[in-house]
């Protein structure tokens, strides 16, 4: 008789084994709840900020290109103020009090967004920034470093540099150069960043040349020195952009700073023409240069046009 051994398996159930079940159960529940908040929180965030767009005033974030944003323009207290401070500057070089009103009434003026361009880093940077800031405000300066160190400091600045190729012992015969090519590379209507003129700045970044400037201030560069660069480039390329205009106001206010010396005023009465200047004081010269036809080969319209008298009345 043969005695049959059963083999018996017994199987145990390791604790672990339950609480890894319930630990995942307990990630899950962790996981969906997790999604569930920020889904709520996001719903709420959106809701809020609709609710702000359609009762805020419309805005318009500033881009890399200085680009404007909308919104209420400075009180006149504010702007008084700003004039009067910046008027008594210590500083030797600063723009007296009748210099700086001029461009702040035109600014004050300019339908908004206003473009205004600026032709030199000089003490009242800041306060075109200020003047200007419900739009676009770009400034222009010869030297490079000191443009990469003012962004640096004031990071609300738009500045560029450009290498200027003209020398003030040379004003004469660049602008008889100019006048020369005045149906080839110098027309009064083109766009320059194409341009071979001597006299044309080239090397701006490609939107400066597409923004139409409503006011062009040219403080820069510098103007002493037989070998110095002067400011013959900055008066033509302005005189080019005010007549080359795409859009918005067929009118571009150009002040020119410092019209008592040589250069501002040959260059000025050259390529921003007698004919168009409404006011001028002792160092200051308002300009207001209207849009040309793409076939126009003349920088002025009446060539014999003189004006003797140190003050027009204005226009706008």
């Amino acid at each position: 008789m043969k005695t049959s051994n059963s083999n018996t398996k017994l199987i145990l159930l390791h604790p672990y084994i339950q609480k890894q079940g319930s630990s995942n159960r307990l990630w899950l529940l962790a996981f969906v709840s997790f999604f569930t908040i920020a889904f709520l929180l996001t719903l709420i965030y959106t809701r809020e900020s609709i609710t702000t767009k359609t009762t805020a005033p419309s805005t318009t974030v500033t881009g890399p290109a200085g680009s404007a944003i909308d919104g209420p323009p400075l009180p006149t207290t504010v702007v008084n103020t700003l004039l009067h401070y910046s008027s008594k500057s210590n500083d030797s070089y600063h723009m007296t009090y009748s210099e700086l009103k001029p461009i702040s009434d035109v600014l004050r003026k300019c339908s908004s967004p206003c473009n205004f361009l600026v032709f030199g880093l000089t003490q009242e940077t800041l306060l075109w920034k200020s003047l200007n800031h419900n739009g676009r405000t770009v400034f222009i300066d010869e030297n490079r470093y000191y443009a990469a160190y003012y962004e640096e400091l004031h990071p609300e600045i738009d500045a560029y540099d450009v290498q200027y190729t003209t020398k003030i012992s040379e004003t004469r015969e660049l602008i008889a150069s100019a006048k020369e090519q005045i149906r080839n590379e110098c027309r009064p209507v083109q766009n320059l960043l194409f341009s071979e003129c001597k006299l044309g700045i080239n090397d701006l970044p490609n939107h400066v040349y597409e923004v139409d400037w409503d006011l062009i201030l040219i403080d820069g560069p510098r103007g002493d020195g037989p070998d110095g660069p002067g400011r013959m480039q900055p008066i033509f390329t302005s005189g080019v952009l005010a007549r080359s205009k795409k859009g918005g106001n067929p009118k571009t206010h150009i002040f020119v700073h410092d019209y008592y010396r040589d250069v501002e005023k040959m260059s000025g009465d050259e390529f921003l023409c007698k004919e168009n200047l409404v006011e001028y004081n002792d160092t200051l010269a308002h300009f207001v240069v209207e849009r040309m036809e793409e076939n126009s080969f003349q920088y002025c319209r009446n060539n014999n046009n003189n004006i003797t008298s140190t003050k027009a009345s204005s226009s706008s």
